[in-house]
């Protein structure tokens, strides 16, 4: 494979690591204070319930206007989100709990006042609260016993501390990319919980491939200081890391500007993701593993070597 950065070459991770951790913790408030700060409003129509219409408008119409029209025949609190495309597709979205034929008569009798014949409804959906809160409870469960999948099979395949670290990171990833997704505007569904999974078992990758080549350089030197090993592996694997996640994410991005509705959603999620999962497996796993090591004192000592290098030992 053509490299694009030579393996032998000495760039020095770990000297990053201090200024990394403080953007990092910082991306992580500010993500948690833009769910904080909507609410029941991060959620889409899957998570929380309610009534949503897909409604194409002919003219020059945005999202405030339509809402701003809604709110003059009575419908208030209404969720405007714009789809961008051939034509213009709004959801709109309402928390009422009544029947599906009288919020949709309610709803078309607003957009008939408001906007005359320019608006058209396309689609119905509904789904009941406590359905959306069920729903919301498993796509966390489903979350979080991934990450317990993962923390058990790399702490078997390597040590509790890469573990620990890969947990750290696809939190830090999860986080991030989700907080990068409501800021931009759209509510969380069930786009969204197929994005976080996919990039839980994404974003791992990297790390097996670089402590992969970190549990072969141990074996092989006895007392190596584990930061050393550690940026020479990262060094080592870097062009494939950058090959590997630019290839994907030219996919990511055809998608988001090619698609529409949950597709587009789904691709937003992606894009973030893929950066993220760069980022963390040099800036957030390794120094993870690192610190905790220290902590437990075995720094120097061969902890991530394949099983038959300690037996012999």
């Amino acid at each position: 494979m053509k490299e694009i950065i030579p393996r032998d070459s000495k760039i020095d991770f770990m000297s990053m690591v201090p200024v990394c951790m403080v953007l990092s913790a910082l991306a992580i408030i500010a993500s948690f204070y833009v769910f904080m700060s909507r609410g029941e409003g991060s959620f889409g129509t899957d998570f929380s319930g309610g009534h949503e219409f897909l409604v194409t408008f002919q003219g020059d119409f945005d999202s405030e206007k339509i809402r701003a029209g809604l709110a003059s025949q009575g419908v208030q609190d209404a969720r405007v989100q714009a789809f961008q495309g051939a034509v213009k597709e709004y959801s709109i979205r309402l928390l009422e709990a009544a029947d599906v034929e009288t919020v949709r008569g309610k709803v078309e009798g607003a957009l008939k006042g408001a906007f005359g014949d320019a608006a058209t409804i396309q689609k119905t959906d509904f789904v009941g609260p406590t359905v959306g809160k069920e729903l919301r409870r498993s796509a966390l469960l489903a979350v979080i016993l991934g990450l317990i999948a993962i923390l058990i099979y790399i702490a078997m395949r390597f040590e509790f501390s890469v573990g620990l670290g890969s947990i750290v990171a696809l939190f830090h990833d999860v986080v991030i990319a989700t907080g990068i997704y409501i800021a931009s505007g759209h509510l969380i569904g069930m786009a969204t919980l197929a994005g976080a999974l996919t990039i839980v078992g994404y974003s791992v990758n990297d790390t097996v491939v670089v402590f992969d080549r970190v549990r072969e350089e141990r074996g092989k030197r006895k007392n190596a200081d584990l930061s050393a090993v550690i940026s020479e592996a990262l060094n080592f694997t870097l062009s494939r890391t950058i090959i590997t996640h630019v290839l994907t994410l030219f996919s990511a991005v055809a998608l988001y500007l090619i698609g529409e509705g949950d597709i587009k959603d789904l691709s937003l999620y992606l894009v973030a993701g893929i950066l993220l999962g760069a980022y963390s497996t040099i800036f957030v796993v390794s120094p993870v593993a690192l610190y905790w090591e220290r902590y437990r004192g075995r720094d120097s000592v061969r902890v991530n070597q394949a099983p038959e290098a300690r037996k012999a030992s």
